[in-house]
């Protein structure tokens, strides 16, 4: 998982929630979880720790990735939707709930455009054009 580390703690709170669709969690979730808790150093997070102690309403879910849908981008969506789907399958079951989830994700993303992807600054880009431009004069001038 390579995200920005400003919207890290949204997004393990929207995979937590996800893990808690069929209402339960198995231990290959668990352990998963555990994990990414683990390598982000959040497992002393308390709001975290708190989604994982009790069963997150997929209400609360549903809320969490419509929130953090306007902030990201086509990319970003991509990945949390991967490691949703890596989630969601650890236990190699699929419930009807979390497939909705999915589901209901895709819709999501459907009415909420993605922030423009990262790309050149216009000042990298017209510096680019300027070098360019400078460099053809001075082959005609100095061929």
């Amino acid at each position: 998982m390579n995200y920005p580390q400003s919207h890290l703690r949204q997004i393990i709170a929207i995979i937590i929630g996800a893990a808690w669709a069929d209402g339960s969690l198995q231990p290959t979730e668990v352990s998963y979880l555990q994990k990414l808790l683990s390598q982000y150093h959040l497992q002393e997070d308390s709001e975290l720790q708190s989604l994982l102690a009790a069963p997150v309403p997929l209400a609360i879910t549903e809320e969490l990735i419509a929130t953090y849908l306007p902030d990201s981008t086509a990319t970003e969506r991509q990945k949390l939707l991967v490691d949703i789907g890596t989630l969601l399958i650890a236990d190699d079951v699929v419930s009807p709930q979390e497939h909705q989830l999915l589901d209901d994700y895709y819709t999501l993303m459907a009415e909420i455009p993605p922030l423009p992807e990262p790309g050149p600054t216009l000042v990298a880009t017209v510096g680019q054009q300027v070098r360019k431009g400078l460099k053809a004069i001075l082959s005609k001038i100095h061929p």
